[in-house]
């Protein structure tokens, strides 16, 4: 297939092979964007599938796009959250979390020689606030434009920045003194340890 936009023209209008590949390319990263909201594999995979047939419903009514994957990203978040809104009646931020299990962390643990920064970089990724991680997740993991990634968490533009700011802010301060290396080196360079 060709570029993303002509892609979402030709499953727009009903070709099934565009929807194939669609679903192939990118049901991976939806399932692992979804996994971070509820840790339920079956539950995740039923909004993937719902998301998809309210995507097929819609047709010729979608919306044109040149990047298939923030829209997928999109539709998902906001059919997960009507699945709390049916399952749940509390309020949505406190069961809406976004809960990024850092495979750094994990793998930082694992290791023998666990040096001080790589110990103090894994508790304050720990502690970041459940915003702070879903926009560090979409910011360096997935490498969104903060314009999609305020789309996709109804952010104004500055706010999202202020918010990975802050969150980078955190992570200096956790390993001040301790080490020469940027923070942002683990994102920017090994973005698959990172989550």
């Amino acid at each position: 297939m060709n570029s993303d936009y002509e892609i979402w023209e030709a499953f727009k209008a009903g070709d099934k092979s565009a929807l194939s590949y669609i679903y192939c390319q990118h049901f991976h990263s939806l399932f692992q964007y979804g996994i971070r909201f509820k840790d339920d594999p079956e539950f995740v995979k039923d909004c993937i599938q719902d998301a998809f047939y309210q995507l097929m419903k819609a047709g010729r009514q979608l919306s044109t796009t040149d990047n298939i994957r923030y829209y997928l990203f999109r539709t998902l978040k906001n059919v997960i959250y009507k699945r709390f809104e049916k399952e749940r009646k509390a309020q949505l931020s406190e069961i809406l979390t976004f809960n990024a299990p850092f495979s750094l962390e994990e793998e930082i643990l694992e290791k023998e020689n666990i040096t001080t920064t790589e110990k103090a970089l894994a508790g304050a990724l720990k502690n970041l606030s459940s915003r702070q991680r879903e926009i560090i997740y979409l910011r360096y993991e997935c490498e969104m434009e903060y314009e999609k990634i305020c789309e996709i968490m109804n952010l104004k533009n500055d706010s999202a920045r202020k918010l990975v700011f802050r969150a980078i802010k955190a992570l200096r301060e956790a390993i001040d003194g301790r080490s020469e290396t940027p923070v942002l080196f683990f994102f920017r360079f090994a973005p698959k340890y990172v989550f």
